[in-house]
This record gives C-alpha cells, sequence and structure tokens, in this order.
C-alpha cells in the first residue's frame, strides 16, 4: 500500500469515527428525552392522584357528621399535603352557580357582561341560548332539528354563536345544568356571579365573597338573593345541597400540576353504599369561582 492509499484508509477510518460517535451522541439524547419524557409522566400520575385525593377528602368533608367539621361549599379554599403534593380543594353548590337551562335571559345577560362581553353581544349571546334551549333551528353547532332542548353539558356553552375561548373560560366555572335554579343563590356564589346577580362592581363582589368566606357557616343558611330577610343583609353561606362542584388542584415540588373538576351527587344517608355519584369530570379545570 502506498503513501495514497494509506492517506486515504485513515481518512475513511476518520470519518466512520465520527459518523459513530455522532451516532451514538443521538441515541443518549433520545435515551435521556425517554427517560425525562417517561419520569414527567410518573410525575404527572402522582399529581393526577393527589387531585383524586383532594376529591375524596372534599367528600368526607362534605359529609361529615359534626357541622363544626363540615367542609363549606361557597368557593373557600381547603389545603393539605398528600404525597408530598400540595393539595388545594374548592367546593361549590350548584346552587351558587348559574344554570345554562333554567336562568332567564336578561340575568345570562348580565353574566356575560361581567364576565367581559359588550352589551351588544351579551345580548346576542344570551338570545341565542335561550333560543337553543327552547327548541329554536338557532343551535350552536347547527345540529338537526332533533337535537334541539335542553343543554346537556356545560362544554356546549363553547360552541354558541359568538363565544370565544377566552370568553367561555371565564364563563365555565360560574355555570352548571345540574341546579334547575332560575337564579344563583348569592350565598354560594363567586364574585362573578355575584356581579351579576346584584349589579354590583367587581370590587364590591370581591369583597363580599372574601368576607362571606371568611365566616363560618350557618345552619341553614342560604338563598342569600332571595327577598326576605337575608336579601340585603350580609352573606352567610350555609352547608348547602346534595349536588356540589369540587375544583381540586395538586402541585408537586418541581411544579408538576393537575386539577380537576368533578361535579357529584351526595348520597342522601351514610349508609349509602356509594357515598357520592359522579355526574361531570372535567381534567384540567382553571380552577373555582
Amino acid at each position: 500500500m502506498n503513501t495514497r492509499e494509506r492517506g486515504s484508509a485513515l481518512l475513511l477510518v476518520l470519518w466512520v469515527t465520527v459518523l459513530l460517535a455522532a451516532l451514538l451522541a443521538g441515541l443518549a439524547a433520545a435515551t435521556r428525552s425517554h427517560e425525562e419524557a417517561a419520569l414527567y409522566g410518573s410525575e404527572l400520575l402522582r399529581a393526577k392522584l393527589a387531585a383524586e385525593a383532594g376529591l375524596a377528602h372534599a367528600v368526607a368533608g362534605l359529609s361529615a357528621p359534626a357541622r363544626s367539621q363540615r367542609w363549606i361549599p361557597d368557593g373557600r379554599a381547603y389545603r393539605f399535603d398528600f404525597d408530598g403534593a400540595k393539595v388545594t380543594t374548592r367546593m361549590v353548590d350548584v346552587s351558587g352557580l348559574f344554570d345554562l337551562n333554567a336562568a332567564p335571559a336578561g340575568l345570562l345577560q348580565r353574566l356575560f357582561v361581567a364576565a367581559g362581553a359588550d352589551r351588544a353581544r351579551a345580548s346576542q349571546l344570551a338570545a341565542a341560548l335561550a333560543a337553543w334551549r327552547g327548541g329554536s333551528p338557532q343551535q350552536p353547532g347547527g345540529g338537526a332539528a332533533s337535537t334541539h332542548g335542553p343543554i346537556r353539558a356545560v362544554d356546549q356553552l363553547a360552541a354558541l354563536p359568538g363565544m370565544d375561548a377566552g370568553l367561555f373560560a371565564k364563563l365555565q366555572p360560574e355555570v352548571t345544568v345540574f341546579s334547575g335554579r332560575n337564579f344563583p343563590d348569592a350565598s354560594y356564589a363567586g364574585p362573578l356571579a355575584l356581579e351579576a346577580l346584584r349589579g354590583i362592581n367587581a370590587g364590591a363582589a370581591e369583597t363580599l365573597v372574601r368576607d362571606r368566606r371568611a365566616r363560618p357557616a350557618s345552619a341553614g343558611a342560604g338563598n342569600g338573593a332571595a327577598a326576605g330577610a337575608v336579601a340585603g343583609g350580609a352573606l352567610v353561606a350555609g352547608y348547602g345541597g346534595t349536588v356540589e362542584r369540587v375544583f381540586t388542584s395538586a402541585v408537586l415540588p418541581d411544579g408538576t400540576r393537575a386539577d380537576l373538576d368533578v361535579t357529584i351527587r351526595l348520597a342522601l344517608t351514610a349508609a349509602s353504599a356509594r357515598p357520592y355519584k359522579v355526574l361531570d369530570w372535567r381534567p384540567g379545570s382553571p380552577g373555582a369561582p
């Protein structure tokens, strides 16, 4: 082998070495990426299980035999640690939410305005919603006439003509399809719902709700917006009904987070084999009102 041939062979060996090094580096990066993905998946699963533990704690708190230990479903926060995660749970009695099938169009219009829509757009949205649930051809999504009628899920609000993602994100924690009430009970309502219900500004609504959540519950309280002695007085939450919306979030030390939004119907008796029934299950909720 002459000098030229030896030089070509050396150059070939160098190129093969470089290629193998690149392949090994790529393999190492891919392996590391898979390991990181597996670790994230494992941590996310931990966070989801911790969020579900928040739901279990909420059921236990809402069903506590002693009133002094019973959790109050007016949006106040209950916090605890679970398997290294910081868990925050809030419950809202559905009587404090706007029922999409029962609330009158005028009240819904006020809710849309409180959520940021201008009056013209709010009026259009309220009219469209009233028409849809009444069986009019103006149904979101353009479905067949045979599907017109009551709204079955909160997510259907997102398909309303004129609705956008930002407005829906503000509205969805404030509405329900499970209360059957034509107006929310202010004793359990959040600031946005209270702003629409009482025609007050956002700051005043937030102050009323913050003060209410700082006070203990009162047996038999409720109907904070009904005619009567409590209508203009201080808001005091009671112990709620049997249908509750539970918002729970869990955050691990590395920042991994899982959120859960579940509507449940509590069993009427403690002797029931099933303490609650899930009516709606929504992972990744933006949080309680």
